[in-house]
């Protein structure tokens, strides 16, 4: 057989192991951006799904023999034989993904690029900018009943939106070989990279004016969910419609604040048990943290709390007849 026949043969018997092991990677990133994003959920957080790749056969063989690097030992020097990547929205989420990834236990972590650390390097030049890490198995473990050895190795970007868009426009057309990149099409790269940076810090300004802006809601939100984890025993998961009740009942806890709602709950145990049972009927309003001011607001003063509903009176009446009550 031919060393191209031997190095497909085992790339064919391991497949399925790198394929857990991406697997693996993207699924325990996820996790572990849970409590740090909350209450945005991962599925938003990251821009784009978030799946591992297996390598193409051709490419591969491509990659192990026939580029200018010559590779001592080509199977088990190529890393990005699965890879998997995590797009963000600005540039500095990339690193909440990035602490994500490197706190998981049983892996050895090296940076092949770090974009932060290029720029320091070279102010004036402006390139294809991302995190790639290498991410391998510390020891022997098993992930979907494979083994997968100790070394395994998996390629990971973490990038920004902007980032990757540029990335699938001009990755096989100049970081590939079989396109000669010309002047113009590397001068017109180098601009547009330039005004993703630009364009990168406008939204971290954005951002920044909005977190401002929204970090009395955040903090109300987080504070309900603790009390509505609690109290209820389920995770809460707050979508839009936590902003439509927030914004419709924020002040009904005033004076007495949180405190109150948790006493209230406490009084009213049979509310939780309510609140559950809807769940599981998927009505996405009390999977709200916020549902929990509208039940505190009916029992304050029931026509004051119809009056501040900010959807139709056939989505609150289920509410209301929790506590015996109906909008006619």
């Amino acid at each position: 057989m031919t060393r191209e026949g031997d190095f497909l043969a085992r790339w064919s018997s391991e497949k399925a192991i790198y394929f857990a092991w991406g697997k693996f990677v993207s699924e325990e990133v996820q996790k572990r951006l849970i409590p740090v994003i909350s209450p945005i959920q991962p599925s938003y957080f990251l821009r784009t799904p978030v799946i591992p790749r297996i390598k193409d056969d051709q490419k591969l063989v491509e990659k192990a023999f026939y580029r200018k690097k010559n590779y001592e030992h080509p199977y088990d020097d190529i890393t990005d034989k699965v890879g998997t990547r995590f797009v963000v929205l600005l540039g500095s989420d990339i690193r909440i993904v990035e602490e994500a990834l490197v706190s998981i236990q049983g892996c050895v972590f090296s940076k092949d690029r770090d974009y932060e650390e290029e720029q320091r390097k070279n102010p004036l030049q402006f390139d294809y900018a991302a995190v790639h890490f290498v991410v391998r198995t510390a020891e022997c473990l098993r992930f979907n009943d494979i083994e997968i050895p100790a070394g395994t190795s998996c390629e990971v970007q973490i990038k920004t939106l902007l980032q990757h868009a540029y990335s699938e426009l001009t990755h096989d057309t100049i970081y590939k070989p079989q396109i000669e990149a010309t002047h113009f099409m590397q001068r017109n790269a180098a601009k547009a990279v330039a005004l993703l940076e630009a364009t990168n810090d406008y939204f971290e300004r954005v951002a920044t004016d909005v977190r401002s802006a929204l970090e009395s809601v955040r903090t109300m939100t987080a504070n309900l969910s603790i009390i509505y984890r609690k109290a209820v025993g389920i995770d809460p998961k707050p979508t839009v419609l936590e902003g439509l009740l927030l914004d419709a009942y924020e002040q009904t806890t005033n004076p007495g604040g949180l405190l109150a709602i948790e006493n209230f709950l406490e009084q009213n145990p049979f509310i939780s048990d309510q609140i559950k049972m809807h769940v599981a009927e998927h009505n996405p309003i009390f999977s709200q943290p916020s549902v929990l001011l509208v039940y505190f607001a009916v029992r304050q003063s029931i026509h004051k709390a119809i009056e501040a509903w900010p959807l139709t009176e056939v989505e609150m009446e289920p509410l209301l007849n929790d506590l015996g009550e109906s909008v006619n």
